[in-house]
């Protein structure tokens, strides 16, 4: 399975349409990198770079491993929060396996068996706006990522 994180092209998961769609703006520049074996990253700038996209991919075991450790967070900070507080890490209904917000930059987080896709978006949108973004974004990188 480790093998398989090395042929994931994880800046072809979104296209410029995709992100134009979102952002209202076509990335300017795109850069990939590999960090670990079992990971790959991809960073659209935009022109705007405040607008920017990231989107990072983890397989195999440590992917399983970060989405129990959300999966654990969402719960316990879900029954923690006080009536007037919002949780910094919440379940997403409806995104892949799997999916957590994670507020304070921290994007979206998308399970999809041993895959785990994270996609953040720069802008100073509500939470709600953002979600809705990276939902349509996260539907369109699990659509081309290999099973």
């Amino acid at each position: 399975m480790l093998l398989a994180a090395a042929a994931v092209k994880v800046c072809a998961l979104l296209t410029a349409a995709d992100i134009a769609a979102v952002q209202g703006e076509n990335p300017a520049k795109v850069r990939e990198s590999s960090p670990r074996h079992d990971e790959s990253r991809c960073f659209f700038a935009l022109p705007t770079a405040a607008k920017s996209v990231s989107v990072e991919v983890t397989r195999g075991a440590r992917a399983t491993e970060f989405a129990d450790r959300l999966r654990v967070a969402a719960e316990t900070e879900g029954e923690e929060a006080g009536e007037h507080e919002e949780p910094a890490v919440q379940r997403v209904p409806g995104v892949g396996d799997e999916a957590y917000w994670a507020g304070s930059g921290g994007g979206l987080y998308v399970r999809r068996g041993e895959t785990l896709l994270r996609i953040t978006l720069g802008g100073e949108e509500s939470k709600e706006a953002k979600l809705s973004k990276l939902r349509l974004l996260a539907g369109r990188a699990l659509s081309r990522l290999p099973k």
